[in-house]
């Protein structure tokens, strides 16, 4: 005759390693799991709790850890696409809540710098939605691109101030995981099971979690919310692709087409690092040249420094569903690297020439996907699974529709399952770890002047170097 199961906790401790031994895995009965540990996941957990459900989170890597920290912090980018909306999402949610959890905010005027086409597209937009511009001239210009060729080979010049935010990734992500850290598990999705519909879309009925401490634990939710970023496509996959769907009388396609208007692209992003005396906070908008620079303070080697994070429309490839990465990890190109940096650097000369007279001045390159919905990036997606009884998603293009994302799953989880109440902790949940930005991951490789040149040596006009090492 089986024993009965033992008691547990949610702290790694001996006896549920014997549990783990022994088969007896800890069960979490909850109104609604998230799945995805990126900004939009851990905003809806805050959500949820908030509202009085048994909610949970589960991730299969560092919170925070794909899109959240490739994406630079840019709240919004309403001077290209002037939508109220996102404004009101901007100014009602992020920055309430920015100042409430003391999530620093770095604000001020952006600039959009263009030749007449496509800038006589702009004013008439931002005056039909009620957008603030200020415009400056040539002579608003800032310094750092003074010497530079924005405006070469074009008509017209047109410098226009604009009001922006960027917003702090780590400490946005430490604050919406604070408190929830025992409803968060850590790991991947080795099972799912399924009830049968009996002429309705089946249900989940559970999943296993194997975490990376080596625990399992099992989910019996009401509700599954998929956040799960450049990943969704292959939870949903995994989903309709695991043992007893089928059997419940499943559609594989018919759930795979809810998410047919979430697309990705391969985005290739410049980051340069260096003292704010030598690299200033200026942030801009280049759209004639399909490039922008959003620049980032922070605190470096105990001094004040700025990150560029420069990106380039010209240097995106169409990425196929199939091959997005759960990770938000896209492919480098060495060539496009190179001519992403002399493009930059004939854009703002003044930080190639700082660099090569010895200021403290480093670069990195890495290759991010942008997700996609309807070939927008500043859309959302946000509803019930179509196949799937108990199953939605949540997904936000650019931080704006992260709101707007979660206010719409509110509105189908309240549809679906009624709160019980938080609960205070899952089995094997606490201490998550929390992602690294992506310039400052693990094997991230800074480079000064010298070392750029070498690894990329049309950058310095030296064709015939070769990489060392």
């Amino acid at each position: 005759m089986p024993a009965d199961e033992p008691e547990f906790d949610t702290g790694v401790a001996l006896y549920e390693r014997i549990r783990e031994r022994l088969g007896w895995f800890p069960t979490a009965d909850v109104d609604v799991l998230v799945v995805g540990g990126g900004i939009q996941g851990l905003l809806l957990l805050n959500e949820l709790t908030d509202r009085g459900y048994a909610a949970a989170l589960v991730s299969n890597a560092p919170l925070g850890a794909g899109q959240s920290f490739d994406w630079p912090g840019t709240l919004s980018k309403g001077y290209l696409d002037p939508d109220a909306d996102q404004r009101r999402a901007v100014e009602e949610r992020w920055l309430p809540f920015a100042e409430d959890e003391r999530v620093p905010v770095a604000g001020g005027e952006w600039y959009v710098c263009s030749t007449d086409h496509p800038y006589r597209y702009l004013p008439p937009q931002w005056d039909d939605h009620g957008y603030e511009y200020d415009e400056r001239g040539i002579d608003g210009l800032p310094e750092i691109y003074h010497d530079g060729t924005i405006f070469a080979k074009g008509s017209g010049e047109h410098v226009t101030a604009v009001d922006e935010y960027a917003i702090d990734r780590e400490a946005l992500v430490h604050a919406l995981a604070d408190g929830h850290e025992e409803r968060i598990v850590v790991g991947d999705i080795a099972e799912f099971a399924f009830a049968d519909g009996a002429g309705s879309p089946p249900a989940l009925d559970g999943l296993t979690v194997e975490t990376h401490e080596d625990l399992t634990v099992h989910f019996e939710p009401d509700y599954v919310v998929a956040a799960t970023g450049t990943g969704t496509h292959n939870f949903v996959d995994s989903l309709v692709g695991a043992d007893g769907f089928t059997d419940a009388g499943g559609d594989a396609e018919r759930v795979r087409e809810s998410i047919s208007p979430v697309t990705y692209r391969n985005v290739l992003v410049l980051a340069v690092r260096g003292p704010a005396t030598d690299l200033p906070a200026v942030s801009a908008s280049l759209p004639h040249k399909g490039m922008s620079v959003v620049a980032r303070r922070h605190r470096h080697r105990e001094e004040s420094y700025v990150t560029w994070y420069v990106t380039n429309d010209t240097a995106t490839d169409e990425v196929a569903p199939v091959e997005a990465t759960d990770d938000a990890t896209g492919t480098l190109d060495p060539e496009q690297v190179e001519v992403g940096y002399n493009k930059l650097f004939e854009l703002a000369p003044a930080v190639k020439d700082r660099a090569a007279d010895g200021a403290d001045i480093e670069f990195y390159a890495y290759a991010t996907l942008e997700q996609r919905i309807d070939g927008e990036s500043t859309r959302h997606l946000a509803g019930p699974l179509d196949g799937l009884e108990n199953v939605g998603v949540a997904l936000p293009s650019g931080a704006a529709g992260v709101w707007a994302a979660t206010d719409e799953t509110l509105e189908y989880v309240a549809d679906a399952v009624d709160p019980s109440g938080p609960v205070d902790g899952v089995p094997t949940g606490g201490s998550p770890p929390i992602g690294r930005l992506a310039d400052d991951r693990p094997g991230a490789r800074w480079l000064d002047w010298k070392a750029l040149g070498v690894r990329y040596p049309r950058v310095q006009n030296r064709p015939g170097a070769v990489e060392k090492g």
